[in-house]
């Protein structure tokens, strides 16, 4: 990383940004391009404002009763996308082709369905792409430190673990022990009916393994009732997280996935569920387990680290409020 000062001050490469954000919203309206900020000299326009205004706004209801509170919040998320679009400059690294082609999308999605919105309270589909954009940049600056080659590079073994340790797959059947009503709804099974469910499952899973042949017995009508039709499919659980039924799996409870043996089907009792299912040995295709989750992998090991990097980086960027045009704004916003 060239610059190693957070709070060093910018120059050349702030008037460079202040270019490239002046000539994004060249063509929108006279009115969108008052600046309502400037992030050590570079304009931030009414549209992009109202954009990160409608953001802090996010789950409110009414009239904030702290409205500079409410304005300290938006300068601070103009500063953020000041300052890693700076800092990415200043690293000589470019947004990915693919992250910006991920930020079109879904400005044409976002546009798509809430256009109306964004166009009642100022926002272009050119100001929500170009802020979209930006949040690609969050991400690319994020690589760019943690990822492989990155200045604070994560080392490999230790996302290895994290994975190994936190993910588990195997290839089965989730039988929720509910039943279905007339009207469309379900109730919880009674404790007589669950059990018999479970003999059922187990006398499936007991012939199951005697041919070795899943498909084939799950195709008998009573164990295909049993099983609710369902044939085996993979499924990678993550330890803490969701297990399939809104319950949250256990530390217990994943272990007892983890030691679901491959070469045969077994039958778990969980919370919400019984499992009728064989492991998973993900270390044989990493490119299939591992490296599709190796970003997330990635962000829980350097997520928080990389918030605090944030904060100590957007503290070497002052921000100037254009006063008179900000109020003006708050009294036109229809709250």
């Amino acid at each position: 990383m060239r610059r190693t000062n957070w709070t060093k001050k910018i120059t050349i490469l702030l008037a460079t940004v202040c270019v490239a954000l002046v000539a994004a919203s060249a063509f929108t309206p006279a009115l969108a391009q008052a600046w309502l900020l400037q992030v050590e000299g570079v304009p931030v326009s009414r549209a992009t404002y109202c954009y990160f205004l409608s953001e802090a706004l996010r789950g409110t209801q009414g009239k904030p009763k702290d409205l500079l509170a409410l304005r300290r919040d938006v300068m601070a998320r103009c500063v953020e996308y000041v300052a890693i679009n700076s800092e990415l400059r200043a690293m000589g690294v470019p947004v990915d082709q693919e992250l910006k082609a991920q930020a079109a999308d879904r400005t044409a999605f976002y546009w798509q369905v809430y256009g109306g919105y964004y166009s009642s309270i100022g926002v272009d589909k050119q100001t929500l792409n170009a802020i979209l954009t930006g949040q690609a940049a969050r991400e690319q600056l994020f690589r760019a430190l943690y990822d492989a080659q990155g200045t604070r590079a994560a080392p490999e073994e230790a996302l290895e673990a994290y994975f190994y340790g936190n993910y588990v797959a195997y290839n089965g059947v989730r039988v929720f022990r509910t039943v279905p009503l007339d009207d469309e709804t379900e109730r919880e099974m009674t404790q007589e009916e669950a059990a018999a469910l479970y003999r059922v499952l187990a006398e499936f899973v007991e012939a199951a393994n005697e041919v070795q042949d899943f498909f084939g017995v799950a195709q008998e009508e009573r164990f295909a009732e049993a099983l609710s039709y369902g044939m085996p499919s993979i499924t990678v659980v993550q330890k803490g997280h969701a297990a399939g039924a809104g319950e949250d799996m256990s530390a217990d409870d994943f272990e007892k996935v983890r030691g679901l043996a491959p070469e045969k089907i077994s039958l778990l009792d969980l919370p919400g569920f019984y499992l009728v299912a064989m492991g998973v040995n993900m270390w044989d295709s990493p490119e299939e387990y591992y490296e599709g989750y190796r970003a997330e992998c990635l962000l829980a090991l350097k997520g928080e680290e990389y918030a605090g990097t944030l904060r100590e980086l957007c503290k070497g960027f002052r921000a100037d409020e254009n006063v008179g045009a900000v109020e003006k704004l708050y009294k036109e916003w229809e709250w």
